[in-house]
């Protein structure tokens, strides 16, 4: 049998960092930050040596885990705030993409709740630098949205009750082990609380 190849076991590298970030998120999703690498290993199905071998901490897990969870997140935001839509509109199918992107990827929708509260579960250090990349990728580009239509004050708290409606929503259905969020009912509903705003369809 011939010896695999450098990109060969770059691709097994790449495949089993996913697979314990996976897992990372799931086992939070359950325990929270009390969870130990080796919950992480079993849940990710390898060896608790392996899983260090990978990290040798949760904290560096977690922070590699949001950063990459981070790109992928600006990256469905830029792709909504091109859109040739009002502000409004965007926002909606912001919110209606992310919902799905949690479901389906909870390592965004964990983000997004560690950066509700200042990622002060993290080191200072990693904390810092994901809150500052966090405000700069995915809240600002709120703001910037709202501010076509709101004043700056407006638009800033506007922006913190969409997130906020958001995550809260999201938070009590996965944190009870539901598996699937309904993006399209979850939008339709939060924006008839918003009077005006869930008429304009």
């Amino acid at each position: 049998m011939s010896p695999r190849t450098k990109e060969q076991n770059e691709e097994i590298r790449s495949a089993r960092i996913r697979q314990i970030m996976a897992a990372a998120a799931d086992v939070y999703l359950e325990k929270g930050m009390a969870f130990e690498m080796r919950d992480v290993a079993l849940k990710a199905g390898v060896g608790y040596g392996t899983a260090y071998h990978y990290y040798p901490n949760k904290h560096r897990l977690f922070r590699d885990m949001l950063g990459q969870a981070l790109e992928r997140a600006a990256s469905l935001t830029d792709s909504v705030m091109q859109l040739q839509a009002p502000p409004h509109r965007r926002m909606r199918e912001l919110g209606r993409r992310l919902l799905k992107l949690w479901n389906a990827d909870p390592a965004v929708f964990i983000l997004y709740r560690m950066a509700s509260e200042k990622f002060h579960q993290l080191p200072y250090e990693d904390a810092a630098q994901l809150g500052k990349a966090f405000q700069s990728a995915l809240y600002e580009p709120l703001e910037d949205a709202l501010r076509s239509e709101l004043d700056a004050e407006e638009a800033e708290r506007t922006a913190n009750v969409w997130l906020g409606a958001l995550i809260g929503c999201a938070n009590l259905w996965l944190y009870h082990g539901r598996s699937h969020i309904d993006a399209d009912d979850w939008i339709n509903r939060l924006y008839a609380g918003f009077g005006n705003e869930g008429e304009r369809r």
